[in-house]
């Protein structure tokens, strides 16, 4: 392994110390290059040499070299000192070596301990001939301690190395050859410049590492800050995992926290537990974060923040640079958007996502959001920042977000999903009373603008909806948040407290309650409760339709206006109650004026309380007001009861005040222009005419003037005069004429056989 091949400087310096504690054993194979080591040398004699080599062959290959400025052993035998050494270790195939240096060091024959006091230096794969094709591996330390009974080296002094692709310095190390196991003591720094070339350099520090050659595996203690580019990873303790001893293939961080600078925005992650894979170029493929797993991401458009138990990160490589390209949420995910500092962030709201799993899509480049789905049941909160917005929550089992451009919010889908919408400040002001408005449906879709702003949503499928008293449903429901206006389709129908309407499609106005309902429509409004300060029978709102009643009503399009005070029929209206009803084109009733106007093939019906009789109205155009309890008719008017009809131009009728306790809704009718009054009877039929006529139904009585009056009595004959007074239900008849002028009769001869 090129790039850690400094860990194994004190196996060198073991082969060195074990080449000195096997000299007496083999000096019989020395052979000295300048001059022979004198026989005399032992340990047990005092010895000394100048210019010293020694050298191991086999197969015709050099296997080791010493040299040694001088040689020399203490008088008892149980040091040996060497001074200037160097010594190589030869490659197979010898045409590169491992060459060690150094000022001196001491070898104890009582203990058989290696010291070298100095500082040595390691260089790595010196080629015998030539210049080597690439930065030589170097190390330097000193104080160097050697068992060789244990072939254990320890080093308390500073060790610095460099190497092909790094560098960097301790503070004392130790080797195991038994179990391989390197530890660096402290004070650890390493350089890794990387190996490919889209590959980015890597520093570590830590406080304790510990190799082992085994299992290629780095163990740094008991912290740890790893750095690569504007990558930087502090944890307590990590684990490196080597492969083939050249490249990083995955790292283990407990209670990792890290960050990543970009110029145009700052990934921060921490983690119980971080596990970081890399691909074959040392680029950061997988980023696995478990335990209290938080991921911030700041920049202008926005600032974006991921928790959970635990976040799944997967990274493209784009030119060397681990680039974020989708994330999972798991274990009580959250995923929060606030507005960013530019201009146009600052419109948007506060955007807070939850469920167990949450999937976050990157778009190409990391910088924003594309895509969020829920793979559990889920909520979406939206926080308003100005006080006209609405704080709204949408939950879900299942959600999917799509972003556009500077992560803002584009399109919403959700399955079995549920809204909440709370009043604005703004509506609170306005109306202290407001209520939060709650909808359902099978599924929501729903559009934003460039601003995140929700523009449009449509829920299908078994739509509901309440707010306060006001409660809908349809098949399907679409809210245009502009103009604040909800339009159901299909089996539409919406209430409150005032009544109900049902049609194909209706559109109501969130704000102010109106609506506009087309197709098969049909309403019902209830009586309102009672004043405190009237009795049950002193309230008439209108003596038209009784305001104790029910009244409900039918057409092809009906609109309410003022929560119901102000509604329009049009195309085959229908308004009712119980046997009481009026029919035509268009009907309007004003119930704040408390009147009602119907054009159009009028036909108004109203029963009489006790008889039970029908007074049946027709005209083109009616217009009632309650304040005079007058209702004009007018164009071809026909008005109609039992045995008696009065045809006119125009016709007045007031009403009776329902607490009169008269039988009869009219109190009267005048009737204007082309009168012609009909009544018929078993056995007479009558008919009269005149300009102006008025009938009193109380009274059975009918007053005809202006225009010649004339009665035609199929009975009594026929009478003219300036007023003619006569009674339906008996033959009583007054004649008035003008003062020039007398009246005229034309009484009909009796037959003699009848009148005996």
């Amino acid at each position: 392994m090129r790039s850690l091949r400094w860990l194994l400087l004190v196996v060198l310096v073991l082969v060195a110390a074990a080449v000195l504690g096997t000299f007496r054993s083999q000096r019989r194979n020395q052979r000295a290059r300048r001059r022979p080591v004198p026989p005399a040398i032992a340990l047990d004699t005092k010895t000394a040499a100048t210019d010293w080599e020694w050298g191991q062959s086999g197969n015709g290959q050099p296997k080791v070299k010493l040299f040694a400025k001088s040689f020399r052993q203490s008088t008892d035998g149980t040091t040996a000192q060497l001074e200037n050494i160097e010594l190589r270790i030869f490659h197979k195939g010898g045409t590169a070596f491992d060459r060690i240096r150094s000022g001196g060091a001491q070898f104890n024959t009582s203990d058989n301990k290696l010291f070298s006091p100095g500082e040595a230096e390691i260089t790595l794969d010196v080629p015998v001939e030539g210049e080597p094709a690439h930065s030589l591996t170097s190390i330097k330390t000193s104080g160097i301690n050697f068992d060789s009974k244990t072939g254990q080296a320890v080093s308390d002094q500073r060790v610095s190395f460099t190497f092909a692709s790094g560098d960097g310095t301790c503070t004392g190390a130790a080797y195991d050859p038994e179990t391989h196991v390197l530890n660096l003591n402290s004070n650890v720094v390493l350089n890794l410049h990387g190996d490919g070339p889209k590959s980015t350099g890597m520093k570590i520090e830590t406080g304790h590492l510990l190799w082992s050659e085994a299992t290629q595996r780095l163990e740094l203690t008991p912290w740890s800050r790893l750095t690569r580019g504007q990558t930087m990873i502090s944890a307590a303790s990590s684990i490196i995992q080597m492969k083939d001893g050249q490249a990083i293939q995955w790292i283990d961080a407990q209670k990792g926290q890290g960050i990543d600078n970009q110029p145009t925005r700052q990934l921060d992650y921490s983690a119980d537990l971080i596990h970081v894979i890399y691909n074959d170029d040392g680029v950061m493929d997988k980023m696995n974060a478990t335990g209290n797993a938080k991921l911030m991401s700041h920049s202008p458009q926005a600032q974006t923040s991921m928790a959970g138990n635990r976040v799944e990160m997967a990274f493209n490589d784009e030119n060397g640079e681990p680039v974020l390209a989708a994330a999972t949420v798991t274990g009580k995910a959250s995923v929060e958007s606030r507005p960013g500092t530019s201009a146009k962030a600052t419109a948007t709201d506060t955007r807070i996502l939850k469920s167990e799993t949450i999937d976050l899509h990157m778009r190409p480049g990391g910088q924003e959001i594309e895509r969020v789905s829920t793979l559990a049941p889920g909520t979406l909160e939206f926080l308003p920042g100005p006080a006209a917005r609405h704080r709204r929550l949408l939950k879900a089992d299942r959600m999917d977000i799509r972003y556009g451009a500077d992560n803002v919010i584009r399109t919403f889908h959700a399955t079995d999903g549920a809204t909440e919408t709370w009043p604005s400040d703004e509506d609170k002001k306005k109306n202290a009373a407001a209520a939060v408005a709650y909808t359902s449906s099978k599924t929501i879709d729903a559009a934003f603008d460039d601003s995140g702003q929700l523009t449009e949503m449509k829920q299908s499928e078994d739509f509901r909806y309440t707010e306060g008293t006001r409660k809908a449903q349809a098949r399907s429901a679409r809210l245009e948040t502009a103009r604040n206006v909800m339009t159901l389709e299909t089996g539409a129908r919406i209430s409150d407290d005032t009544g109900s309407t049902i049609a194909d499609v209706i559109t109501l106005d969130q704000k102010t309650g109106d609506f506009d309902a087309n197709g098969h429509a049909f309403t019902t409004r209830l009586p309102e409760p009672v004043p405190a300060n009237k009795t049950a029978a002193a309230k008439s709102e209108s003596a038209l339709l009784d305001d104790a009643q029910p009244t409900q009503g039918s057409a092809n399009r009906v609109t309410s206006e003022g929560r119901n005070r102000l509604i329009h029929y049009a195309g085959n209206a229908v308004v009712w109650q119980t046997a009481n009803r009026i029919e035509a084109d268009k009907i309007d009733i004003d119930r704040e004026k408390k009147a009602v106007t119907a054009t159009g093939k009028v036909v108004s019906q109203f029963q009489d309380a006790v008889s039970a009789e029908f007074t049946i109205v027709k005209a083109q155009r009616m217009v009632y007001t309650d304040s005079d309890r007058l209702a004009i008719y007018s164009g071809d008017v026909d008005f109609s009861r039992p045995a008696l009809t009065v045809k006119s131009s125009t016709l007045r009728a007031y009403l009776n005040d329902k607490a009169s306790g008269k039988d009869s809704r009219i109190n009267r009718a005048l009737a204007d222009g082309a009168v012609v009054i009909s009544q018929s009877l078993p056995d007479r039929k009558r008919i009269g005419t005149s300009e102006h006529g008025e009938y009193f139904p109380d009274d059975a009585k009918v007053v005809l003037t202006g225009g010649g009056p004339q009665l035609v009595d199929s009975k009594q004959g026929n009478t003219k005069g300036e007023m003619l007074t006569y009674f339906t239900n008996d033959e009583r008849l007054l004649v008035n004429g003008a003062p020039a002028k007398q009246a005229q009769s034309h009484l009909r001869k009796t037959d003699q056989r009848k009148t005996k």
